[in-house]
């Protein structure tokens, strides 16, 4: 792994303080822990591997269930789901797929392009969304954006690819990008990304790329610009007033 040490104590306290475990908990330095801890307001179970380490977070009446569910059952999601339903305590489950997460801590070498022009307004961001697949927008939209890049072509007024990052916990910046189909395999996409990671790294962030199973090029962009493989989040959705 060429992720720096000091890096992946980052991305390690990040989590476990997403998760309201000890700050110490997953650090990479530290032997196997396999923790399972309330979720509170929340209608998900999550399983995290961070390294070597898991963590489940599910509602209290749910973890004495999965404190005895086979461990394979903890990286398949469907293999979970059907744990849940056929035990009679989640009726009405859905998964929401598994994140693979990645991180980058070395800038990618940027060369400037005189074709295009680059904005940092959300609303030209939010532009790009609105024309591109309901689906491509949905998956690359974030909560928040604490910056954004989004690429004009020097002949046009509409944006062609963009990307953006969104840091709630200060440590780890999620990163997304957008490139408008007619547009794709001209490496726009990867000059925006590039844009978000140095953008994101001068402010002190550790750039995070979750990418869904099954999202090939998304995996091959972030592979491309450095990104590599920490962990994994697997989330399921639960209904029935859990």
């Amino acid at each position: 792994m060429n992720l720096e040490f000091g890096t992946r104590a980052i991305i390690a306290l990040a989590w476990a303080r997403d998760f309201g475990v000890e700050d110490s908990a997953l650090q990479p330095d530290r032997p196997p822990v396999e923790l399972f801890v309330p979720s509170i307001g929340t209608d998900l179970v999550q399983v995290l591997h961070l390294g070597d380490h898991r963590v489940v977070r599910a509602p209290e009446s749910l973890l004495p269930l999965l404190c005895t569910t086979p461990e394979d059952h903890f990286v398949d999601d469907r293999a979970l789901v059907a744990r849940l339903h056929g035990s009679g305590l989640a009726p009405s489950v859905r998964s929401l797929g598994v994140d693979a997460l990645t991180y980058v801590d070395a800038p990618f070498e940027i060369v400037d392009s005189e074709n295009i022009s680059i904005s940092n307004a959300p609303g030209d961001l939010a532009a790009l969304q609105r024309r591109s697949p309901r689906d491509d927008a949905a998956s690359t939209t974030l909560p928040g954006c604490d910056g954004c890049f989004a690429l004009f072509p020097e002949t046009g007024d509409e944006p062609v690819a963009g990307a953006s990052y969104w840091a709630p916990g200060g440590l780890l910046a999620d990163t997304t990008v957008l490139t408008f189909p007619q547009m794709r395999g001209y490496g726009l996409g990867k000059y925006a990304a590039a844009l978000a990671v140095d953008d994101a790294l001068s402010e002190g962030l550790i750039p995070q790329a979750r990418i869904k199973e099954g999202q090939d090029a998304a995996s091959a962009l972030a592979t491309s610009l450095g990104f590599e493989l920490v962990g994994s989040l697997l989330s399921i959705r639960l209904h029935g007033g859990l």
